[in-house]
Parts: structure tokens; sequence; C-alpha cells
């Protein structure tokens, strides 16, 4: 091995890094915008529908990024212990009732940020994969359209099933917020 290669790995390692902190960096910024973020993802999947629609073809991309995106969202809405799981009793887990009783909050499979980022990061990959004629596969596409609902309805009516018979709500409703009060001098 010649002295002059260490380096050169050394400064191309240190370059990758450098840009792997900026971009944690860029996205650690973002974190608490949700409204942002979720505007970008939706004007991403917004590009990606106007130019699935203008080019007229890629529809096994935009099946397979529909796919992918209710899993995510299945998973989002799925609480991170499944209470089917939880062998306890017949009746599964519920709120507590009593003031002794413990306090479990609804924690999801997928958190928010990681959903908004995986969405984020396969719309722009369906992007790119529209600029690539290899995957422009002909196919007729209101099969998989309707095929696509009748996942969507199967898999949405198992997952409300699921919700109602093990009362929990993945959605915050009405939650308290505290504005901030004026100094008084």
């Amino acid at each position: 091995m010649m002295e002059g290669e260490a380096p050169s790995r050394n400064i191309v390692s240190q370059f990758f890094i450098r840009i792997s902190q900026l971009y944690q960096l860029q996205l650690d910024r973002l974190t608490p915008h949700t409204r942002i973020r979720w505007g970008g993802a939706v004007f991403l999947i917004f590009l990606f529908l106007l130019r699935v629609f203008t080019k007229q073809g890629w529809y096994i991309v935009t099946y397979a990024l529909g796919i992918y995106h209710l899993n995510l969202f299945i998973a989002f809405l799925t609480p991170k212990i499944d209470p089917a799981l939880d062998l306890d009793d017949d009746q599964g887990p519920e709120l507590p009732t009593h003031a002794k009783e413990e306090f479990r909050p609804f924690i999801r499979r997928l958190p928010e940020f990681k959903f908004w980022y995986a969405v984020a990061k396969s719309t722009v990959i369906g992007i790119i994969c529209t600029f690539f004629e290899v995957f422009n596969v002909p196919v007729f596409w209101p099969i998989l359209v309707m095929y696509f609902i009748t996942l969507f309805c199967i898999t949405m009516k198992r997952q409300i099933k699921h919700m109602i018979k093990y009362r929990y709500l993945p959605f915050t409703h009405s939650k308290p917020r505290y504005q901030r009060v004026p100094e008084t001098q």
C-alpha cells in the first residue's frame, strides 16, 4: 500500500461524512414544521402524478408507489404494541378506568416523521424512475386502478375493525394548546 493512498480515502470519507451531517442538519431543522413537510410531500406527489399524466406511462411505478404508501399509512395507523397479541384477557387492553391503573398512550408503529420521510423519499425515487423507459411497462391501467381501490378498501376495513375491536384511535382530537401569556411590567 502506498503512503499517498490513505489520505485520499480519508478525504473522500470525510467528504461523505460532511454531506451526511449537512443532510441530517436539514432534516433536524424540518422536524418541528409538520405542515411544511407534508405540504412538500403532497407537492412531490403532485409532481409525480403530473409527470405520469403528461407522459401517459409508468403505471406500474405508480401502482407500486401507491401500494408502498398504503403500507406506510397502515403502519402509521397501527399501534406499536399490537393489542391482538396481548393475550392477558379476552377483552384486550383498554384505557384506564380507575386512578390506580396504568395509562398507556397510543404509540405508533411508524412515527409521523418517519412516515413523512418514507413518503417523500419514495416519491422522489418514483419521479426518478419516470425518466427511464425501462420502467415504462405497458399495462392496461384501469385494472391496476380497480385492484388498488379494492386493496385499499379491504385493508382499511380490516384496520378500522381492528381499531374498533381494541378501542383505540390513532389521532388526537382537541389537544389542548397553551398560549403564551403576555408579560406585564
